[in-house]
């Protein structure tokens, strides 16, 4: 499957661009749990197929809405923050998959969101060498993500 280290640190490069240049969400690497308030995820297959999933706190979501959109407070539906978390992590999918591998036709499905609370778990032990899980902090919130690659 390759190697697991170049894999996150691709994976954390493609997250890191997205969420400054879309959002201007600066986020840093941190080994904490993420309560979370919604989920979006993406599968893809390709050379290789696997799953993203992205465990947003509204706070986080509601900040990327507004600084994507240039709406105040106010301006922030629930409608939006689902079109927003669903880009977002359609975006870190293909760009991970273009830093992974440029010469390889990948196919993205179409966004999914839940609006589902729980703790994303940073320090889960993977059963296999073929998952990460990464969480991140803001000045907004703290951020989950989960790869899975089979």
């Amino acid at each position: 499957m390759g190697n697991t280290k170049k894999i996150q640190e691709l994976l954390m490069s493609a997250i890191f661009e997205v969420f400054e240049k879309m959002f201007f969400v600066f986020l840093e690497p941190v080994d904490e749990d993420v309560k979370y308030e919604m989920i979006a995820s993406i599968n893809f297959t390709g050379s290789m197929k696997g799953n993203i999933d992205v465990f947003f706190t509204r706070d986080l979501a509601g900040a990327m809405v507004q600084n994507m959109l240039g709406v105040d407070e106010s301006g922030v539906t629930q409608k939006l923050i689902e079109d927003c978390v669903k880009e977002a992590v359609n975006m870190i999918g293909g760009n991970f998959l273009q830093k992974y591998d440029s010469s390889k036709v990948f196919d993205l499905s179409i966004p999914v969101f839940k609006n589902e609370a729980g703790m994303f778990a940073a320090q889960e032990i993977a059963v296999s060498d073929n998952a990460w899980n990464l969480s991140f902090e803001s000045n907004e919130s703290l951020l989950g993500v989960k790869m899975r690659i089979s």
